[in-house]
């Protein structure tokens, strides 16, 4: 087998600066079989007028932060220029970009700009996986990578290091002399056998990542991957369907191997603060738990982790404040039981939920209540039911996402059924973006009860019709809003 050079391309939302395990595994996986990585990550260039986190901070969710006090600023060079040039001169044998539906434009945007380039051109991601016969259409895509990349990824580049064929390759769609080979799907990879991340592929700028008001050198690591769970505006389930030949989407890396991972990055890069990846942190049976416990009183760094209400006990919790659990952000979703279950196929009870958020607030591990709102057939009476049920459970912090119909999940197909939806509807970003149009509740409405959700929980009823003025977009909704953001920053930030 002969080397491969291969420039990975990360098309990243503007700002979004916290190092992606993805990227980071399959430039790992290619210096592991001996091939040359480059990077080219649009996360500095000025892609949108504002980052998800400036959505954030306008819609007081998050406290405000300035990337720029570490040095960090947007690029001032042109995305496609700096992206020609980078090929011209590194010369890569592949080029491999991966998006998610929010920055598919962003990968398309560059693949166009070097269609005259004549270098193999691969796309892949969750985005593709779900859309994958949309975008073989594509003229400036050769080839899709459906499902896990990592197998996928390595063996093309094996490929095309030595000059061989590579349209029979397990989970690539491949277009050659008129036609396009739609290759099945591979065997799950197994979580322990990959190697450690590649960092080295990153600028230095890239590890400093806003987390509670304050910026940390952060690092991200994988403990799980999928979730078995089956709610209706995940793909999880769609997941699983794709590779229900091979097994359960669902799998745990092993916590010795995670261990040793967390202590080697964070020596080498002085680590401040970890992001755990496990969509359900606390769905694990007894044994792995303590043996987390054990091994991360070593590590004596803050973390982050994301579970659902119905995984918290007074035990685990106590448990993880004890080595260092800063944040927890638990699924809220939605405020009314019937709608959770109906539409969300999220089932528990609204005391449930309480009772979680009592137990992490008794711990002093601070809070995320994470909410959606903007659901297919919602309602804005309906959004209040989210809003009391937040009044009660009095979390630290309230992140209120947009309902995103994402490819590969039911509410998407819920909405295009009902009409709000187009079915070639490109998905936007969860912070900031409205994408289903309902008559009853428009996408202007919907941004206007995001940006005044946090204010109807926590000001007192008193002030709601005060609140309901800042719904609106216009000049006096705007002045309402200014002057209450003031208070609400002042008195609750």
């Amino acid at each position: 087998m002969k080397k491969a050079k291969v420039l990975l391309v990360l098309a990243n939302s503007f700002m979004d600066n916290l190092i992606p395990l993805g990227m980071s595994v399959l430039s790992a996986c290619l210096k592991k079989a001996g091939h040359e990585v480059i990077l080219f990550d649009t996360t500095f260039y000025k892609t949108k007028e504002k980052t998800g986190d400036d959505a954030r901070i306008e819609t007081l969710q998050v406290k405000f932060t300035n990337l720029a006090d570490y040095g960090i600023h947007p690029k001032k060079t042109d995305l496609c220029s700096d992206f020609r040039k980078i090929i011209e001169e590194s010369k890569p044998d592949l080029i491999a970009v991966s998006v998610v539906e929010s920055t598919y434009f962003i990968g398309l945007q560059l693949l166009n700009a070097v269609k005259d380039i004549r270098v193999p051109k691969l796309i892949g991601g969750i985005h593709v996986t779900f859309s994958p016969d949309d975008i073989i259409k594509e003229p400036v895509v050769d080839m899709i990578c459906v499902g896990e990349g990592e197998r996928a990824i390595v063996e093309l580049a094996n490929r095309i290091g030595s000059k061989q064929e590579y349209n029979d390759i397990p989970n690539l769609w491949v277009k050659k002399d008129g036609r396009t080979y739609r290759n099945p799907i591979g065997p799950l990879v197994n979580l322990n056998e990959l190697p450690e991340q590649d960092w080295e592929i990153y600028e230095k700028e890239r590890f400093y990542k806003p987390m509670g008001g304050k910026i940390y050198i952060a690092g991200t690591f994988e403990m799980n991957r999928g979730c078995p769970y089956d709610c209706a505006f995940c793909c999880n389930k769609q997941l699983q369907e794709i590779y229900k030949k091979h097994g359960k989407y669902h799998r745990q890396k092993d916590i010795n191997i995670l261990m040793n991972e967390i202590k080697t990055k964070t020596r080498r890069y002085g680590l401040q603060y970890l992001y755990i990846v496990a969509e359900n942190f606390l769905l694990m049976k007894e044994e792995r738990f303590s043996l987390f416990i054990d091994h991360f009183k070593q590590i004596k760094l803050p973390f982050w982790i994301e579970t659902r209400p119905d995984s918290i006990t007074e035990k685990r919790v106590l448990q993880l404040r004890d080595i260092g659990c800063e944040g927890v952000s638990i699924g809220v979703e939605h405020g009314n039981p019937g709608f959770r279950k109906k539409i969300l196929n999220r089932h528990i009870t609204n005391s449930a939920i309480i009772e979680a958020f009592k137990i992490v607030k008794r711990s002093k591990i601070r809070s995320c209540a994470n909410n959606i709102i903007g659901f297919p057939t919602e309602t804005r009476e309906l959004v209040f039911d989210t809003i009391e049920l937040n009044r009660k459970i009095k979390a630290d912090n309230i992140i209120v996402n947009i309902f995103t119909p994402y490819r590969g999940t039911r509410l998407r197909q819920l909405s295009v059924d009902n009409g709000y939806l187009k079915p070639d509807a490109i998905a936007g970003d969860y912070r900031a973006d409205a994408n289903i149009n309902m008559r009853h509740f428009t996408p202007e409405q919907i941004k206007g009860m995001q940006r005044t959700f946090s204010m109807y929980v926590r000001f007192p009823k008193s002030m709601w019709p005060e609140i309901e003025k800042c719904e609106d977009f216009g000049q006096e909704g705007n002045e309402s809003f200014h002057r209450l953001r003031d208070k609400y920053l002042a008195r609750f930030k």
